[in-house]
């Protein structure tokens, strides 16, 4: 039984979404903050969105969000080749590349990058400072939990991922990168 104003809090949180057979929850990247609404997928290991410059990737027309907008985060970077995640391998431009398929045909194109994020917080306002509080079911207390988040930024895809809700995946196998991984290795 929680006390009255801890329900109350904890009735705001609700992070983790139901939509069309799937789970999504809210990502906050980069600075300031923009949302992207990502799939969570316990089956691969990759956080990855569509960013600028991705064409024709669901956005408007299907997507929550809009495309993350790399030139508008002051904390954005691209991977270098000697930080490339073991999914990736370096271009001849000097990316780090990646992709994904799946078994019902979508698929995904993308470059890594690294940018500070967080997830949940409130549905609709990015939070750009903690609210100081000490309770960690406060939605205005999750960007106390950001952390450098090293993921796919999309320049294509196909399929559902094109057609789907949800703007992107969030990757939570056990491996070094995934989400929880390197928002444990960050000491969040």
């Amino acid at each position: 039984f929680l006390a009255p104003r801890r329900r109350e809090k904890a009735e705001q949180v609700g992070a983790l979404y139901h939509g069309y057979g799937t789970h999504y929850i809210d990502l906050w990247c980069g600075t300031p903050p923009q949302r992207q609404t990502v799939i969570v997928d316990t089956g691969s290991g990759v956080t990855a969105f569509p960013c600028s410059g991705c064409r024709d990737c669901g956005s408007p027309q299907y997507h929550i969000d809009q495309y993350f907008e790399v030139e508008n985060s002051s904390t954005f970077g691209k991977v270098g080749c000697d930080q490339c995640s073991a999914r990736a391998t370096c271009s001849s431009q000097k990316e780090c590349r990646l992709g994904m398929a799946y078994q019902e045909g979508s698929s995904w194109n993308a470059y890594e990058a690294k940018d500070i994020c967080y997830v949940g917080g409130f549905h609709n306002v990015a939070i750009t400072k903690d609210d100081g509080g000490t309770d960690d079911i406060d939605p205005g207390h999750a960007s106390a939990f950001a952390f450098p988040l090293q993921f796919g930024c999309q320049t294509s895809i196909t399929g559902l991922f094109k057609t789907q809700l949800a703007d992107g995946i969030m990757g939570m196998e056990n491996a070094p990168s995934s989400f929880w991984h390197q928002m444990y290795q960050s000491g969040k």
